[in-house]
């Protein structure tokens, strides 16, 4: 059987990978390419996991964000020599474009080799074919930001050049003595141009030798010098010239190109190293700007997350003037995550998953500490980002029931699934069954699997480990008219999104006639449901 996909699309989207690999993106053509961005570790190679993740954390250490800033600043200004190379192999010229391209891209890979040479954790951005190539092209240089062919690239291509400004300066002055005799025929003071008009009313006399009329008009005429013998013989010549001076510069171009044809291999091999460092620098600048760690990767059963963070929804909190409560659980085989709406229980499944796939990626993870083992596979159970199952066809339990089926036609051992409310459009007792049983299947398969309920007495009844949110420290008082953010800073507020082990006969209460109170449904209902829950109690 084949192994099964590691992330399906609505579980990719459930714990942020997409916002994970924006934030780790690298920066240049090279560092696109590198296939260690792409790469996922699986069981048996917990070594290299962990040995690449902390290789991305002493990089992380080894440099601050604005020299990791700056190094990606100066990764993001190469440009690309793959066409360039590309050419060369077949055995093509070379343009000026192509060789100026070449020209920075020695300048940046010398000027990162100079950034990063005390990193023992990074490769080397230059060698000897960089230093040839920029030896090669830097008699070209114009500024900055252009590429000329010197004439000292070739003592024949300099004769050439200077033959051809003999012949043209030869026929510019045959040719202004024309212009020159002309306007002088036609009572002009200053020489005429190539083309030039003749008013039919100032016309006193037929237009002189050596005029040719180009087009008539009822008012005037449009003429050009006709050349005379000697002038057509310098013209001649200088378009002979001017061939010349083309197959010597395509002579030093196509001689450039077989020079460089020859450090192409050691040039692959340079653009191999840029990409490994700014697939390493985008991963490093991430991991200091997220203080993150490297997990303990092992081989072993269970999951420890000590002080997790979700950070896709750490930047937006943190970016509004928010702050973000870590989790921290610990368990093997099953545990079960209970608490208040919009407390946090969704969060920390997702912040589980985040960090599962931080680790497979080799990177350091969003913890004070973790341990894990790497799993082959992460799916995401219950509400989530892709609820309209088959196009609307199925409904919202029809469409959890088949993604439950997909995933345990998969399931191997230390599989991580993330079962969010599952079965909460069906009845209490048959969500309480199902989501046991999914408990037990799960485990006895051995795969890892943690799951949010508002269902009481499913941790006991699945021998799971029962984590929960501390909830409300208070009641929120109702603020009349105001609007939903407000509303929902003050829940914030009130809300204790710590989350703790408890005994499993402790009573749950999902604060949710507070959260209706709050946020405005009509308080003649509030307090009936109250009454009504009271009596149920009792």
């Amino acid at each position: 059987m084949n192994a099964p996909e590691f992330l399906d699309r609505a579980s990719a989207m459930a714990i942020g990978e997409e916002w994970l690999a924006a934030a780790i993106a690298p920066c240049s053509p090279y560092g696109a390419r590198d296939e260690q961005i792409r790469r996922r570790y699986l069981a048996g190679e917990e070594r290299e996991a962990n040995a690449q993740a902390a290789r991305i954390a002493r990089i992380a250490e080894r440099f601050d964000l604005d020299a990791m800033e700056a190094v990606r600043a100066t990764l993001a200004r190469l440009p690309d020599i793959a066409p360039a190379l590309a050419r060369v192999a077949v055995g093509d010229s070379l343009e000026d474009a192509q060789a100026l391209a070449l020209l920075r891209f020695a300048d940046g890979a010398i000027e990162l080799q100079s950034r990063l040479a005390e990193c023992r954790d990074l490769p080397d951005s230059a060698g000897e074919s960089v230093d040839r190539l920029r030896a090669l092209f830097d008699r070209g240089r114009v500024g900055s930001h252009a590429f000329y062919l010197h004439d000292s690239f070739d003592d024949a291509l300099r004769a050439e050049r200077e033959r051809f400004e003999e012949a043209r300066a030869r026929f510019e002055s045959a040719r202004g003595r024309l212009e020159r005799n002309v306007a002088e025929s036609l009572g002009r003071a200053a020489r005429v141009d190539e083309e030039f008009i003749v008013m039919r009313d100032a016309l006193v006399a037929p237009l002189p030798a050596g005029v040719r009329v180009v087009r008539e008009a009822p008012t005037y005429l449009l003429c050009e010098i006709d050349l005379d013998e000697e002038t057509r013989a310098l013209l001649e010549r200088r378009e002979k010239s001017a061939r010349g001076v083309a197959l010597a510069e395509e002579r030093v171009r196509a001689s450039l190109a077989q020079r460089v044809s020859k450090l192409r291999d050691g040039l692959v091999r340079t653009t191999m190293h840029l990409g490994e460092i700014d697939a390493a620098i985008a991963a490093a600048l991430w991991t200091r700007r997220f203080a993150c760690r490297p997990a303990e990767i092992s081989s072993e059963s269970g999951i420890e997350v000590v002080e997790g963070r979700w950070l896709p929804l750490q930047e937006r909190l943190e970016s509004g003037g928010g702050a973000f409560v870590p989790s921290s659980m610990s368990w093997s085989g099953a545990a079960i995550v209970t608490g208040p709406n919009m407390g946090g229980k969704s969060v920390a499944l997702r912040t589980v998953g985040f960090i599962a796939l931080c680790a497979s990626m080799g990177l350091p993870v969003p913890a004070q500490r973790a341990r894990l083992a790497l799993p082959p596979m992460i799916r995401w159970l219950g509400i989530g980002p892709d609820e309209e199952s088959r196009g609307g066809l199925l409904s919202s339990f029809a469409g959890e029931a088949v993604r439950l089926r997909d995933a345990f036609t998969v399931l191997s051992p230390r599989a991580l699934l993330l079962v969010d409310e599952f079965a909460r459009t069906t009845t209490p007792r048959e969500s309480f069954a199902i989501l046991v049983a999914s408990l037990h299947a799960a485990r006895e398969r051995g795969a890892e699997i943690i799951a949010a309920t508002h269902l009481a007495g499913v941790a006991a009844a699945a021998g799971a480990r029962h984590f929960a949110v501390r909830g409300l420290r208070g009641i929120p008082t109702r603020t009349s008219g105001a609007d939903i953010e407000r509303l929902l800073a003050v829940l914030a507020d009130c809300m204790d999104y710590r989350i703790e082990e408890v005994a499993e006969d402790r009573r749950e209460s999902s604060d949710a006639l507070a959260l209706a109170s709050l946020l405005g449904v009509d308080e003649e209902i509030v307090v009936r449901a109250r009454a009504i829950v009271k009596t149920i109690a009792e």
